[in-house]
């Protein structure tokens, strides 16, 4: 049977009270008011974007979805962990700071917030899959503790999956920074020499410390490496060269099930709504406000992140009338995290576009 996909036509800056009518629109058809009941501690996991970028989900708009599980009688808090590399979200204090920076204030919203992964990303809970590349994974404690969840997430391209929304909200933004770090640690990053200009970019955005400028040259420590591909955002020779095809398939399909030991502690207590809206080159982890590489589509919704992801991805790339995702990151195989957690009983790849009339 197909997963249903719940679908509105929105825009980037458009009225807010369109938005909120929207938002109630998308969680009644998620059934929301059937799995959070009075009391339940409900997790809305979302990123808060980094220092100066500006294209995470609007925390206005989260406004919409807070309320409606207070009305519920739930109890919601804001959510995320701690990033792997260095940066303003890889303790609580700094990451809390930033959300507030941001707009995620609990005088304004009624909703504190609370990183799953604790203080230092050390709080973690362990869930049995037996899958291919994990046999249980490491989910952030707060996760795990929360009654309910629900996933705000903005598609986007990205720097080591091309494309990015629900799967690596849940996959790689519920790891710890021990689980993010076996998700990434087959990504070995290289120079390349002959483009490379030695101006030691990719050294001040390193995180681990493992570039090196030698006879103005780069050079990567793979001991040291953590293979966030930071350097490649930071590169403007194009001298850093990635090893996608089996490499760049096996980090989404590590993520993919990450994803699934999150699905799995959540069975049918857990919703997602995708932003397709201001869609970017990159993440909303980097550290700089970027142009739309697409037009909007609108916000999807479902309780299958596979067929929400993958209709979601439809939209944009019918929207631009071209495959956003491969245009962008055209050495990455972006759909491997659609295909591969299909054939884990992440969701299904097949489903059903309900239109908001």
């Amino acid at each position: 049977m197909k997963s249903k996909v719940y679908f509105v036509k929105a825009k980037w800056g458009e009225d807010l009270d369109s938005i909120r009518k929207k938002t109630l629109w998308l969680l009644d058809k998620l059934a929301v008011k059937k799995f959070v009941k009075k009391d339940d501690l409900v997790a809305v996991k979302l990123s808060f974007g980094d220092k100066g970028n500006k294209g995470h989900v609007d925390a206005r708009h989260a406004r919409f979805v807070i309320d409606e599980i207070i009305s519920l009688k739930g109890k919601p808090f804001f959510t995320d962990t701690n990033t792997l590399y260095k940066a303003h979200r890889q303790n609580a204090v700094d990451h809390l700071n930033l959300a507030y920076e941001h707009g995620f204030t609990p005088d304004v919203f009624g909703a504190p917030v609370v990183f799953a992964d604790g203080l230092r990303s050390g709080e973690d809970a362990e869930i049995k899959i037996d899958k291919k590349h994990f046999k249980s994974v490491k989910i952030a404690r707060a996760c795990a503790d929360a009654d309910s969840v629900v996933v705000l997430s903005h598609v986007t391209g990205h720097m080591v999956t091309g494309f990015a929304s629900a799967i690596k909200n849940i996959g790689m933004g519920f790891a710890t920074r021990a689980g993010k770090l076996l998700q990434h640690c087959d990504l070995k990053p290289s120079v390349l020499t002959q483009k490379c200009t030695g101006c030691g970019l990719c050294v001040i955005h390193c995180p681990s410390g493992a570039i090196t400028i030698e006879g103005k040259i780069a050079r990567i420590d793979e001991n040291t490496c953590i293979g966030c591909g930071d350097c490649l955002v930071a590169c403007r020779s194009d001298a850093i060269n990635i090893p996608w095809g089996e490499t760049n398939t096996n980090v989404q399909e590590k993520m993919a099930e990450f994803a699934l030991g999150v699905m799995k502690d959540k069975e049918g207590n857990i919703a997602f709504l995708n932003y397709a809206m201001n869609v970017t080159h990159d993440c909303d982890c980097l550290a700089k406000d970027e142009p739309a590489v697409a037009p909007d589509a609108g916000i999807l919704a479902s309780v299958d992140p596979v067929a929400l992801d993958k209709a979601s991805a439809d939209l944009v790339n019918e929207a631009a009338k071209r495959d956003v995702f491969k245009k962008e990151w055209p050495k990455s195989n972006w759909t491997a995290q659609l295909t591969y957690g299909a054939e884990i009983g992440l969701g299904s790849l097949d489903y059903e576009l309900v239109e908001m009339e």
